[in-house]
């Protein structure tokens, strides 16, 4: 008896050994999958911002059109501009001989003319769509030298169209723009040397975005498969993507505050840095959103299948439906999956192949509750909708005329008498 007690408690603390084990292990995954997928996120930003050109050119159009961007982008057009030799050279050329030694005074006064309207000059489509025009041809020449179509090279901005849009504007002489130097009217974004060192980093950068999905994936399914009570745990996957979500736009503004300072600190950028920062980063902002929405899902989910008293209540109402009237609750589910990709709330709410595989998951899900509830709640009859105002009877009629005495249209006398009469009626 006694070796069958000791070899029983040995067993019971190997359990709980294992048990404990079990539970630090979930929690490592759990921990690891954050991480994995909070720099997921940050990868995911940085690999659609710097290698695709829609997004390149959609977020550089929407700089120019920020207004405080858009004076930053005028000045430094202006005073390069206005610092070539080929200006005042062009100036001279226009005025009389006698009338040369007004060309330094003429310049600077049109200086100053044109750092006033720079910024309405830049605001028009025709700049807004030369704008977007260089910075497409500067980011496909980053591509072919990052996938290798080109050997060499280095990417800049031709910047001439919006240096006539403001010459033409301030009233220069005609065809000033087209005499600056190549040097003057483009502005270097990265030289051979720069690139070379960046085409490594970008490829390693465009693999690793999708290696650190399937990681973060993994970890949370190995988590779940893991875990005693895998519902609850479904439940915390879904609050890490949250949590990891929150994570990446805290390094956004901690990131974005270190990055304004510095841009804050050049001529002309103290407007301009912050609204910059801001415009950059909205994919990012779109990437967290679409993570805390995904993760409120999967709570919301792996919560209505749970054993809590609401949930459960919730389960008990549907029951009915769910047996009696199953094609209504799918359709209901698709009309919700539709409204909810006419309204594209985050960016993985309009892709096709993302809303595909939530639409899947949606359904799946949507079975399996609708087969646990059936279990639960074989016979539960169709619920019954209270509505307590529409009460009749004499008890109504005696609160009617308790109410009434009390707002003083019946006094003492008249609510007896009254009462009398119901009473009596009865």
């Amino acid at each position: 008896m006694r070796g069958s007690a000791s070899w029983s408690a040995g067993a019971g603390e190997g359990a709980e050994r294992v048990g404990g084990a079990r539970k630090i292990g979930v929690a490592a995954l759990l921990v690891f999958g954050t991480l994995l997928w909070t720099v997921f996120g940050l990868g995911l930003w940085s690999e659609r911002q710097a290698l695709n050109t829609d997004n390149w050119v959609d977020t550089s159009g929407e700089l120019l059109e920020n207004e405080p961007v858009r004076t930053a982008v005028g000045l430094f057009i202006v005073d390069r501009l206005f610092q070539s030799a080929e200006l005042e050279a062009r100036l001279e050329e226009a005025l009389p001989p006698q009338l040369d030694r007004l060309a330094g005074p003429a310049a600077a006064g049109l200086k100053e003319v044109a750092r006033r309207e720079a910024p309405r000059l830049l605001g028009n489509a025709l700049a807004l769509e030369a704008w977007r025009r260089a910075n497409e041809v500067a980011h496909g020449t980053l591509i072919d030298i990052v996938e290798g179509r080109l050997a060499e090279g280095e990417v800049s901005l031709d910047l001439k169209t919006l240096f006539q849009q403001i010459a033409e504007g301030v009233g220069l002489p005609a065809g000033t723009a087209d005499r600056l130097p190549p040097e003057v009217a483009t502005l270097q974004i990265a030289d051979g040397d720069q690139l070379e060192s960046a085409q490594d980093l970008l490829d390693l950068a465009e693999t690793l975005v999708w290696v650190l999905l399937v990681l973060a994936v993994a970890a949370f399914a190995g988590a779940v498969a893991l875990s005693r009570d895998r519902r609850r745990t479904v439940v915390t996957v879904g609050g890490c993507l949250m949590f990891a979500a929150l994570a990446v736009l805290a390094v956004r503004r901690l990131a974005g505050d270190a990055v304004v300072d510095a841009l804050a600190e050049a001529p002309n950028a103290m407007a301009a840095a912050d609204d910059a920062w801001d415009i950059s980063t909205s994919l990012l902002v779109d990437a967290a959103y679409g993570s805390f929405v995904a993760g409120l899902f999967i709570v919301t989910g792996a919560w209505l299948a749970g054993r809590g008293r609401r949930a459960t209540s919730v389960r008990r109402v549907s029951a009915h439906a769910l047996r009696e009237r199953p094609g209504a609750v799918r359709a209901g589910l698709g009309t919700a999956i539709l409204l909810l990709v006419i309204w594209g709330p985050v960016p993985w709410t309009r892709g096709f192949w993302t809303i595909v595989l939530f639409t899947v998951a949606a359904f799946a899900w949507l079975e399996w509750v609708r087969r646990r509830t059936l279990e639960e709640f074989p016979d539960q009859a169709a619920p019954r909708l209270r509505v307590p105002w529409r009460r009749t009877g004499r008890s109504a009629e005696l609160e009617r005329l308790s109410a009434l005495r009390e707002r003083g249209v019946l006094n003492q006398a008249e609510f007896e008498r009254e009462k009398a009469t119901l009473l009596a009626s009865g």
